[in-house]
C-alpha cells in the first residue's frame, strides 16, 4: 500500500480527508479527541483501507540483502507466500474481485465484494538500503539491546501482512503479518502474528483458534514461544482508552533473532488460510449462518474500534506516518 497507489480507494471521499486534515490543523472545532472516528463508520472504502496494516510506507532505492543470509532467504520466498495465500482465499470466495498494484518495491493484492469477504488486502513490502534515523536507531537499539545500531546506519526490510474483513459478522476478521529486519553489519530480527478480531465471540471458536496457533508454535518454536507471543499479543492489541482488547488476540513477536525465527514465520503464514489451518474452519462454521440488519450494523461499529487502535497505537502505522518515512 505505496502512497502513491492510494488514489483508487481515496478519490471518492476525498472530501472527508479534507475534512479531518482542516480539523488535524485547527481550522474545523472538534468537540472530542475521537470525533473523527465515527465519520469512518459511513465512509466504507475510506474505513477499509485504515483497516490494512500499514507496516512500511517508506521505500527507499532497492538493493539487496546480505548473500546467504537467512534474510536474504526469507525475502526471497516471501512472494510465493503471498502467491499461495491469495489462491488459498480465490479458492474459499470464488465471486469476490482482486486488483493487483504492483510496483518495483512490492505488490498488494486486495479482495473486495466478495460472498465471504467485503475486504481485504494481501501484502508484500520491500525496504532495501535505507538509512536509520537517529530516533528510529536509538528505538531499535533499546529494544534489541544492541549498542551498534547507530544513527545512519543501513538497513534493509521485508514484509508479507495480511487482513480479511468476512461480509457476514459471524466470521472473525483475521490480521497477521510476518517481518525482518536486517541493518547491515549487525543482526537481523523477525518480528509477526496472527489475531482474530470477531464482531461476535463465541468460545468455541477462540478455544479452536488458540488451540491450532499453539501447536504450530509447538511444532516450529521453543515449548515457551506460545505462551509468552500470547501475553504479548494481549498486551500489545488494547485500546488503553475503552478499556478493551481488540479481539481475542492471537500470537503477536518482535525482534526474535533465534535460529528458528525464519521457519516460524514461514509456518505461520503456511497455516494462516489453510483448510484445516487456524481459520478457515471457522469462516466455514460461521459463513453460512443467516445474520440480520442489526448484528451487521455491530459490525461496522466493532471495525470502528479497529480504525482507533490503527490510528492511536499501531507501530506500523506511526512508522509509516512518521516525517522521515513518507516519500
Amino acid at each position: 500500500l505505496h502512497p502513491t497507489n492510494l488514489s483508487w480507494l481515496l478519490a471518492p471521499h476525498w472530501n472527508d480527508w479534507m475534512y479531518m486534515s482542516k480539523m488535524r490543523r485547527g481550522l474545523v472545532k472538534s468537540n472530542s479527541h475521537l470525533q473523527v472516528i465515527p465519520c469512518l463508520h459511513y465512509c466504507p472504502d475510506l474505513r477499509a483501507i485504515l483497516l490494512f496494516p500499514l507496516l512500511f510506507l517508506l521505500l527507499p532505492d532497492t538493493a539487496a540483502f546480505i548473500a546467504g543470509s537467512s534474510a536474504a532467504t526469507f525475502a526471497s520466498g516471501i512472494r510465493k507466500l503471498q502467491d499461495r495465500m491469495v489462491d488459498q482465499a480465490k479458492a474459499a470466495d470464488p465471486v469476490a474481485m482482486w486488483t493487483v498494484d504492483e510496483h518495483s518495491r512490492g505488490r498488494a493484492c486486495i479482495i473486495e465484494n466478495g460472498e465471504v469477504w467485503e475486504k481485504g488486502c494481501i501484502s508484500v513490502t520491500l525496504i532495501e538500503r535505507g538509512a536509520l534515523t537517529v530516533t528510529r536507531a536509538a528505538a531499535i537499539s533499546a529494544r534489541t539491546g544492541s549498542d551498534s545500531i547507530v544513527e545512519g546506519a543501513e538497513y534493509s526490510a521485508c514484509a508479507l501482512s495480511f487482513v480479511l474483513h468476512a461480509r457476514s459478522p459471524l466470521v472473525p476478521t483475521l490480521r497477521g503479518d510476518v517481518r525482518v529486519f536486517a541493518v547491515a553489519d549487525c543482526d537481523e530480527w523477525y518480528g509477526g502474528g496472527i489475531d482474530l478480531t470477531p464482531a461476535y465471540v463465541v468460545a468455541e471458536d477462540c478455544r479452536y483458534f488458540h488451540v491450532e496457533l499453539s501447536r504450530v508454535c509447538a511444532m516450529h518454536a521453543q515449548p515457551t514461544t506460545y505462551r509468552e507471543m500470547k501475553r504479548t499479543c494481549d498486551e500489545y492489541f488494547f485500546i488503553p482508552c475503552r478499556g478493551e482488547h481488540r479481539g481475542v488476540g492471537g500470537i503477536f513477536f518482535d525482534d526474535v533473532s533465534e535460529s528458528w525465527a525464519p521457519t516460524f514465520c514461514d509456518a505461520l503464514m503456511q497455516c494462516a488460510l489453510d483448510d484445516a489451518g487456524p481459520y478457515m474452519p471457522i469462516v466455514r462454521r460461521r459463513s453460512p449462518l443467516p445474520y440480520t440488519d442489526a448484528q451487521k450494523q455491530w459490525q461496522l461499529l466493532r471495525r470502528g474500534r479497529y480504525v482507533e487502535f490503527n490510528l492511536l497505537y499501531d507501530r506500523g502505522v506511526k512508522f509509516g506516518l512518521s516525517p522521515e518515512s513518507v516519500e
